[in-house]
C-alpha cells in the first residue's frame, strides 16, 4: 500500500464491497476550485458499504491525506 496518496482531481479509489456482496468502490477527492471540501463518492443507492480490516485502514490513511491536503490549501 502507498504512503501517501494524491487526492486531487481525479482522487483515489478506495475499495470496498456493496449491499449486494459485489466488490464496489468509493472515490475521495479535492476539487481545485473548492480545495476546502473533500469529495466522497459512494458506490451505493443505500450507502451500505462493507469494509475489511485492510480496506478500512487504506481509507482512513487517503482520508488523512485529504484533510492534510485541504488544510494546506487554506
Amino acid at each position: 500500500m502507498p504512503t501517501s496518496y494524491e487526492v486531487r482531481h481525479p482522487g483515489v479509489r478506495v475499495w470496498c464491497g456493496n449491499e449486494s456482496g459485489w466488490s464496489s468502490s468509493l472515490r475521495v477527492w479535492i476539487s481545485r476550485w473548492t480545495p476546502e471540501v473533500i469529495r466522497i463518492e459512494t458506490p451505493t443507492v443505500y450507502n451500505r458499504t462493507v469494509w475489511t480490516v485492510d480496506q478500512a485502514t487504506e481509507l482512513r490513511d487517503v482520508l488523512h491525506a485529504a484533510v492534510r491536503a485541504g488544510s494546506e490549501a487554506r
